[in-house]
């Protein structure tokens, strides 16, 4: 753990090398960062983050000879106070879920503009982090959120308009908008990636 004021030490795992580079430029000339390696697959990321201990491993999920989901539970067992942050390009999916199991402490989206990586990476170095704190969970406002509570307690659009005093009309376009941000094709999707990303519970 690096002393107050130091800068939080990130080892970037990614194959894809533009942008591994890219984002490992940007890191670098944020004096709060200080990027202590790149990792091109999954077991050179793992072997990097056991013997020079980051403060957090940016990961990626799909990756050669091992993927991300095995490299974060490797370095969960072998340096458990390592804190991964997995980059994904999918709100949801088995993977990311099996990182998150499997010890990651929360993911950012590859789309996320700079201040939202380096605000993820600020939250995850401070306090652990949470999926709930995620590129998406941001997006969503309380109004949608209380919208999706809602859907997964089976209520109807219309019965969601009367409960929450909105139209139908307004209901629906909630929900395309949850559709949109949570990369979900319908309503049981929406509520189950929500729940999967830490939005609420039932």
């Amino acid at each position: 753990m690096p002393s107050p004021g130091a800068p939080i030490r990130v080892l970037i795992a990614d194959d894809q090398t533009l942008f591994r580079a890219g984002l490992a430029r940007m890191l670098a000339a944020d004096p709060r960062f200080e990027v202590v390696g790149e990792a091109k697959d999954g077991q050179d990321a793992a072997e990097q983050a056991i013997r020079r201990r980051p403060d957090v491993v940016l990961m990626d999920l799909q990756m050669p000879r091992l993927d991300g989901v095995e490299a974060t539970r490797r370095i969960a067992m072998e340096a458990p106070g390592v804190r991964v942050l997995i980059l994904s390009a999918y709100a949801v999916g088995a993977a990311l879920n099996d990182a998150l199991s499997g010890g990651a402490v929360g993911y950012v989206h590859k789309d996320a503009t700079p201040e939202d990586m380096t605000d993820r990476i600020l939250a995850v170095h401070a306090n652990g982090g949470s999926p709930a704190n995620g590129h998406f969970a941001n997006r969503l406002s309380l109004r949608e959120i209380n919208v999706l509570k809602l859907v997964a307690r089976g209520l109807s659009n219309k019965q969601i308009a009367a409960r929450l005093t909105i139209s139908d009309k307004t209901v629906r376009n909630h929900l395309s908008r949850i559709f949109k941000k949570l990369d979900a094709g319908n309503r049981t999707e929406a509520v189950m990636n929500a729940m999967r990303i830490g939005l609420f519970s039932v």
